[in-house]
């Protein structure tokens, strides 16, 4: 869901990935308003203004709060 919701805005992915772990690269700017409401690991630089993340579910995450990113990113 979260990889489809990268995907439904345009984004780039580092890598295609069909597991848990989607690595988005989004622009610097995003990723700072991104930061305030959510954990992500910093992967790759890709230039000056753009990052390759990690976002990374797991079996503990609750639905509500992958919900809540989905609905960010339909935002951005």
């Amino acid at each position: 869901k979260i990889r489809d919701a990268f995907k439904a805005k345009g984004y780039q992915f580092l890598v295609d990935s069909p597991s848990n772990q989607q690595f988005p690269i989004v622009d610097n700017a995003t990723l700072e308003r991104l930061s305030s409401d959510f954990l992500y690991s910093v992967w790759q630089k890709i230039d000056e203004d753009h990052t390759a993340v990690r976002f990374c579910t797991s079996w503990a995450t609750k639905k509500e709060n992958t919900d809540l990113l989905i609905a960010q990113i339909s935002k951005l």
